[in-house]
């Protein structure tokens, strides 16, 4: 011990702020703070068991049911039959998720649409947390501090209030994703080609995973997750047949511009139609600008990921990250929800995975955590949902651009530091 007090040097402790111990009022701050985000947190899960019909998650209980009675979920009479036999309020879209997602929800349809909404409101904590073991099993040495900074988002991020309430999927996504960086870090292929390989079947834009393992120098971990996808998208041509999978693309080839247009959009594609409309040439400027910002993305992110890091190293966690952000800003389609995806580069920007941030860094980290976490409902008023008053209900698509420069920047570090 004495050997240990020897070697400690004063002024570096001085000098170095996360060297020094924080006082005890910093402490105590930091406890409130996080006792009060957890009673209101609490607070509001008791009050989504109270009150919440989850109607995503009834939209996929009434979806397996009609796959698992042996109907055609695009088939109007075939649903209308099931709504009528189970009788609870669902969103109202039609059978919009792959096929096969729809068989892996069987099993919730075997018990009761109430319990059912329990137990998947359990399970999407459940993927929280393995999704928070994985971020920990990487960066096994987080200080105290940064921990309760990650805690303290995740208990306060509107998105994941939104997914919750709504009985969606995307905590499920999250620990998905989460699983697969992990694996690949920690060499773990096949981990890494499961979890990768589960995601399209759930939303198809996370296909974005395949072509960033193909980019960075997975291969192994690509053939196994397309070995992986060959399977499965047999598997669901098996049981589900090739007529319903035809049926689920001309579905989505049908959407019209009204569906993208509506205000719970984030995507670029929906605020380029909200600003220029969908009447005379408003369409095809808006189509023009979305494809122009998917590319722009596409080539920054093509500039500053390495095409290979050996794992584990700083370049996968911000690689992946961006990936992980790009699927909202390159998707036709994003709501609210789909941005709990975003908690994973928001934790490892937290992190001490980095490094130390810059001073403009730290301001367009806090920025970015203020326009993804906050409620606003400027939706509400009609004023905001059409014309140049549209651009200010944009604050979420704002703070996810902020959230891709900032890793693009990181990545761009990185690629100067190296020898």
């Amino acid at each position: 011990m004495a050997e240990r007090l020897e070697v400690q040097d004063p002024d570096a402790l001085a000098t170095n702020p996360r060297s020094r111990p924080l006082p005890g009022e910093v402490w105590l701050l930091i406890a409130l703070v996080l006792s009060l985000s957890l009673a209101w947190y609490l607070h509001t899960m008791v009050k989504l068991l109270m009150e919440s019909p989850f109607i995503d998650f009834a939209h996929y209980y009434t979806y397996a049911t009609v796959v698992a009675h042996g109907l055609n979920p695009f088939d109007p009479a075939a649903v209308a039959q099931v709504d009528g036999l189970l009788g609870i309020r669902r969103a109202g879209a039609p059978a919009n998720y792959p096929p096969l997602f729809y068989l892996l929800m069987r099993p919730w349809t075997a018990i009761s649409f109430h319990s059912a909404g329990v137990g998947w409101l359990l399970a999407s904590h459940a993927f929280l947390l393995g999704s928070f073991l994985c971020c920990r099993r990487r960066f096994g040495s987080a200080s105290a501090l940064r921990i309760a900074m990650v805690a303290f988002v995740a208990l306060n991020y509107q998105p994941l209030i939104e997914d919750l309430a709504l009985g969606q999927v995307n905590t499920l996504l999250l620990l998905l994703a989460t699983l697969a960086w992990w694996a690949v870090q920690a060499g773990h292929l096949w981990v890494a080609a499961l979890a990768v390989a589960i995601a399209p079947f759930i939303k198809p834009q996370y296909g974005l995973l395949l072509l960033l393992l193909w980019w960075t120098g997975h291969r192994r971990v690509l053939a196994r997750s397309l070995l992986i996808v060959g399977l499965a998208g047999t598997a669901g041509l098996v049981f589900l047949g090739p007529a319903l999978h035809w049926e689920y693309l001309q579905h989505l080839l049908s959407l019209s511009d009204a569906f993208y247009i509506r205000t719970a959009n984030l995507a670029p594609r929906g605020a380029f139609l909200r600003l220029f409309g969908l009447s005379g040439a408003g369409s095809v400027i808006a189509d023009g600008l979305a494809v122009l910002v998917a590319v722009a993305l596409v080539v920054l992110a093509g500039r500053n990921i390495p095409r290979s890091a050996a794992p584990p190293s700083p370049a996968g966690d911000w690689s992946w990250s961006l990936a992980l952000v790009g699927i909202p800003l390159i998707s036709p389609f994003a709501e609210e929800h789909h941005l709990v995806i975003l908690l994973l580069p928001l934790a490892l920007l937290l992190d001490e995975s980095g490094g130390m941030a810059s001073v403009g860094e730290q301001a367009l980290l806090i920025l970015c955590l203020v326009l993804l976490a906050t409620p606003y409902s400027l939706d509400r008023f009609s004023i905001f949902h059409q014309g140049l008053p549209s651009l200010l209900a944009n604050g979420k698509l704002v703070g996810v651009g902020t959230l891709a420069w900032i890793l693009i920047r990181r990545l761009r570090a990185l690629r100067e530091c190296a020898p």
